[in-house]
């Protein structure tokens, strides 16, 4: 686990937070800002938004799209980075808290190689399907009734395997009794595609992925993953309100920098988010993804890391999948 003294340093710099701007002066050029999906995907989207607030330091602050490998290039991107503040990582959960249960190489060690920031938002996943499933399915129960009925047909598409998308698609196959096949994408918004195109039957995605589709017609949301239903889709239930009670699953998105990073650094974009996050636009923007921003110090963060990497272990165990890529 990430190391008490990491903790008390980070609370630390907290309080001697100094302006960004002092701290970036001598950053040549831009900052990266480092995303391991696509863009269009949420990921994408919440970068944008870090990368607007902190340029507002005076230092442009430009979005790296570096899709691949379920987001483990960037992170191996930026573990290789300076520690002056000339490059960060935005990224969702799965890096820091499923990875090291699943991959047995990884190329960078998130204990080690990271360190945390804040996170950014919170958002459940939607489960969503296309034109492949039949109209007439239109909640999660009629799904799973066609899944059992078509196995042949009964797909989903995420982001990549072994992450949370991935993870609660297959805690939704185990506890119905179907066999639904995963099919990784570069990014969930490529699977989103596929599925109102009809190439699969199904799509696990953030919701604001989704909800654009349904709200066209495209596609129908049966779901949604978290503890209570999403104030961004109030009429899609819950997967627990489905009949699923063991199925909860929130994603998040956070800010890490390399591990060397000195603490004045870390408190001082921490702080900068926290500002640029609490304005009205960038919430807006957020909105629109079906996203809640949150914008926890680096110790809370620390401290939610440390509770999803306990949360995660066991489901990754049981479902026996692990990975020598």
């Amino acid at each position: 686990m990430i190391a008490r003294r990491t903790v008390l340093q980070a609370a630390g710099a907290l309080c001697a937070a100094a302006p960004l701007d002092q701290l970036l002066a001598q950053t040549p050029g831009s900052v990266r800002v480092c995303v391991g999906f696509p863009p269009g995907s949420a990921a994408d989207v919440v970068g944008r938004v870090v990368a607007s607030k902190l340029s507002a330091s005076g230092v442009p602050h430009i979005v790296d799209n570096r899709a691949g490998a379920g987001g483990r290039l960037a992170v191996d991107n930026i573990r290789q980075a300076p520690a002056d503040g000339s490059a960060m990582l935005v990224t969702p959960d799965a890096i820091m808290t499923i990875y090291p249960h699943v991959y047995r190489k990884l190329t960078y060690q998130p204990r080690v190689d990271l360190r945390p920031v804040t996170t950014l938002c919170t958002v459940p996943l939607g489960i969503a399907v296309g034109p492949l499933v039949p109209p007439e399915v239109r909640t999660l129960a009629q799904f799973v009734a066609w899944a059992k009925a078509n196995p042949a047909k009964a797909s989903f598409g995420t982001s990549g395997a072994g992450t949370t998308l991935h993870f609660t698609g297959w805690m939704l196959a185990h506890a119905a009794g179907i066999e639904l096949t995963h099919v990784p994408y570069r990014g969930s918004i490529l699977a989103a595609q596929d599925m109102v195109a009809g190439q699969i039957a199904a799509s696990i995605n953030v919701l604001g992925e989704v909800l654009p589709f349904a709200q066209a017609g495209r596609a129908r949301v049966l779901a949604v993953s978290g503890p209570t239903r999403s104030r961004f889709a109030p009429d899609t239930p819950t997967v627990r309100e489905a009949g699923y009670a063991s199925l909860e699953s929130m994603t998040w998105f956070g800010l890490f920098l390399p591990a060397k990073t000195p603490d004045a650094l870390v408190a001082s974009v921490q702080s900068a988010v926290v500002q640029g996050f609490n304005e009205p636009d960038a919430r807006e923007t957020l909105s629109k993804m079906a996203m809640d921003a949150s914008t926890l110090s680096p110790p809370e963060f620390i401290s939610l890391i440390r509770r999803d990497l306990d949360r995660w272990g066991p489901v990754v165990k049981e479902t026996g999948y692990t990975s020598d890529d």
